[in-house]
């Protein structure tokens, strides 16, 4: 069990690696064309963070097709690591983030990222509700997805900026390729993980959910946590809350769309009765502090890591087995 241990958590921080290469690559194409920190933030980089997330989905309903025995093992593992890690970094991390710097989100995006964050949750716990996730569901789920990219591009055109930095053609190339390469090694790494992560959860008296949600969501999340603190640390306040929310609201409805396009999931009760309502009452919060203060303090991200450490022991109290 012990080299299993070691390929999830070596696995993870090479997933993590790829996955800040790919966020500087995107981030060197977004200053090519001129476009604003905030979109950014909310789509490319939200989406750059949300590779570890959606390469394990995808890897993740691979397997389910080739071995459909494992479907309620893997389900579990995927939507755990999904939801766990949108809880760590709507809670933890901007709660740490807004510890040590203050977040702010301008009134007229609020209702860009917290309505989204809001919707995405509430239309992946309806369609949660059966206990099953299925193809057109997770069609449903991207095409919502898509829908938001374009109204936030419309909103994005009010907002151009000049071009930072022009890339040579060879350069754009080489970006290009590096990014797709960096997929294909992600897709390998991902699937090594998920399989380490069965093996562990059959020894381990844990659920397959939660151990999503403590060890693969989290690490998962690195990617976001990395790209936040720079951000803060370049005084890119907005585009440092918008990779969080964003990924946020990129998690349940992309990444999970496409593996439930893929093979369709079980959804185990402990997601659907409590991890997705918890999602859904820290969204309101949030949207709460913000409405109130305008930003969230010291006093606010105390509250928020509260809540998330919390989250966590109760879950190991009253909800230690999948059921579905």
């Amino acid at each position: 069990m012990l080299s299993e241990f070691i390929i999830v958590i070596v696995g993870c921080f090479v997933i993590v690696f790829l996955a800040h290469m790919v966020i500087k690559k995107t981030v060197d194409l977004a200053d090519h064309f001129g476009l604003s920190g905030t979109f950014v933030g909310m789509t490319l980089l939200s989406i750059g963070t949300s590779l570890p997330e959606i390469m394990t989905h995808i890897t993740g309903s691979l397997q389910i097709i080739q071995e459909p025995s494992l479907m309620n093992t893997v389900s579990s593992l995927v939507l755990g690591t999904n939801i766990g890690s949108d809880i760590f970094q709507q809670n933890f991390i901007l709660g740490v983030i807004a510890i040590l710097g203050t977040v702010i989100i301008m009134r007229k995006h609020i209702p860009d990222i917290i309505g989204g964050l809001i919707g995405g949750t509430l239309i992946l716990f309806i369609l949660s509700y059966n206990g099953i996730i299925s193809r057109w569901e997770g069609v449903f789920l991207v095409i919502i997805y898509l829908a938001y990219l374009v109204y936030l591009r419309k909103e994005e055109k009010q907002e151009r900026i000049a071009a930072k930095n022009h890339l040579k053609r060879k350069e754009l190339v080489l970006g290009v390729i590096i990014l797709l390469a960096s997929f294909v090694v992600m897709a390998f790494v991902a699937r090594e993980v998920l399989q380490s992560a069965e093996i562990i959860v059959k020894i381990l008296p844990i659920s397959a959910s939660f151990f999503g949600i403590i060890i693969i969501g989290v690490a998962a999340a690195l990617p976001e946590l990395t790209t936040a603190f720079v951000a803060l640390r370049r005084k890119e306040k907005e585009m440092s809350v918008g990779v969080l929310l964003g990924s946020n609201i990129t998690n349940p409805t992309f990444a999970l769309g496409i593996g439930a396009i893929i093979s369709s999931y079980t959804v185990p009760n402990v997601l659907i009765l409590y991890d997705l309502p918890i999602k859904l009452l820290g969204c309101l919060l949030i949207l709460f502090l913000f409405l109130k203060y305008n930003r969230l303090g010291k006093r606010e991200g105390v509250v928020l890591i509260t809540i998330y450490l919390v989250y966590l022991i109760m879950r190991n109290l009253f909800f230690p087995f999948d059921v579905f």
